[in-house]
């Protein structure tokens, strides 16, 4: 083994895992980023090789073999949305590393999102794009208040739609979504504001530029992760997160997640194993603790205490119907402790859906955490049939 050229090859390696904050961070060498690991890879299979040219094109098409293996997988999974013939441990760990190495998104996504100084980021008003990711490609088209509708929605609309990734069509084409199925069961207009990502407190604030006088019905679509968001912001609004660079830097932080390089299935496999590898153990007696059975506890309304304050700030503008759904951990919904927090402290004209028992894992993407065509469809079915049963739209 050459030793010389191993630790070169293991230095941009290590560069590629543990300094990736470095690259993009400075725009004049981030396309850099996309050579090292692969140049890296390549020296320490020729370091093996023994100056062999034979044995390197050897070692080299064994790793290409591993890539295609990592690779096929995780895009066969992707592209035909089946689990079979692979275990449900390995789907497991394709989800893992789509979510950390291989995931686009539309907030950190220049040609479809902007920054925005109040609400972090927005999609770019009155622009038609595409979103891509191995699960789907779909167009995004945005009207002047730079959310996922058409233009004619914002006039005189009778439902008005918060929420995020989730309301706002990740994944789907947008007359797919549950908005537009509500919009054309119930032949009335639907302007869907949702953004990925949003938490309450953004999403109010959105709402804050919406004409609200012809509106009858808000519909809320919470998620389990608006709760960091909600709380932070409960007292008093704070600052974006990232200032204009950071929205700079975590495009490219996108960049690098979207776009595939050589060996990037064995980069992102590396990535994992040290993960795994530098995951705490808990000390011996506090896993035994853990292993004693507890007595049942009263669980925290930490999501209700967080999110009731902003119907509050929503009814001071708005007085009519809201309904609240939510969307995030798969069949885990936390309308019920909503539900909970309405019975001590009761608003009126609130009302809680539970959408979950209506969902199972063929709504959802194979990979990805979203509801698919097919979930939206189940949604806004739902969601008409509710509306036209509790003539909400009457009033």
């Amino acid at each position: 083994m050459n030793l010389i050229a191993f630790l070169s090859g293991l230095l941009l390696i290590c560069m590629a895992l543990f300094r990736q904050d470095f690259f993009v961070r400075h725009s004049t060498i981030f396309p850099l980023y996309f050579l090292v690991f692969p140049i890296g890879m390549t020296i320490i299979i020729w370091s093996f090789a023994k100056s062999s040219p034979k044995r390197f094109f050897l070692l080299f098409g064994l790793f290409v073999i591993a890539e295609a293996a990592l690779i096929g997988g995780s895009w066969y999974i992707a592209k035909y949305q089946t689990k079979g013939p692979f275990s449900e441990n390995y789907v497991n760990w394709v989800r893992q590393q789509y979510a950390g190495s291989f995931k686009n998104t539309t907030n950190f996504n220049s040609t479809l999102s902007q920054y925005d100084s109040l609400l972090t980021y927005r999609f770019r008003p009155n622009i038609t794009g595409r979103f891509k990711n191995p699960e789907f490609d779909i167009e995004i088209k945005t009207n002047s208040l730079g959310v996922r509708d058409d233009e004619a929605s914002l006039l005189n609309p009778s439902i008005i739609i918060l929420g995020d990734s989730h309301g706002m069509g990740w994944g789907v084409e947008q007359s797919e979504r549950f908005s537009e199925i509500i919009e054309r069961k119930l032949n009335t207009r639907v302007l869907n504001t949702a953004i990925t990502s949003y938490g309450s407190h953004r999403e109010t604030s959105l709402l804050d530029e919406v004409e609200m006088d012809s509106c009858k019905l808000l519909i809320i679509q919470y998620c389990d992760n608006d709760l960091e968001e909600n709380k932070a912001n409960l007292l008093k609004a704070q600052n974006p997160s990232i200032d204009k660079h950071g929205f700079d830097v975590a495009e490219r932080q996108n960049k690098v997640s979207s776009t595939y390089f050589p060996f990037k299935g064995i980069f992102a496999t590396l990535r994992w194993l040290i993960g795994e590898a530098f995951k705490k153990t808990p000390p011996p007696a506090i896993a035994q603790a853990a292993a004693k059975p507890v007595a049942p506890s009263v669980r925290k309304l930490e999501h209700a205490e967080a999110f009731f304050p902003y119907l509050s700030r929503i009814r001071t503008r708005y007085k009519g119907l809201i309904v609240v759904f939510d969307l995030g951990v798969y069949n885990f919904p936390i309308v019920g402790e909503f539900q909970a927090y309405q019975s001590i402290k009761p608003m009126p004209e609130i009302y809680f859906v539970n959408v979950h028992p209506l969902l199972d894992r063929r709504y959802y993407f194979t990979i990805d955490d979203h509801i698919n065509v097919r979930g939206h469809a189940k949604i806004g079915v739902a969601l008409s049939e509710l509306i036209q049963q509790k003539r909400w739209l009457k009033n």
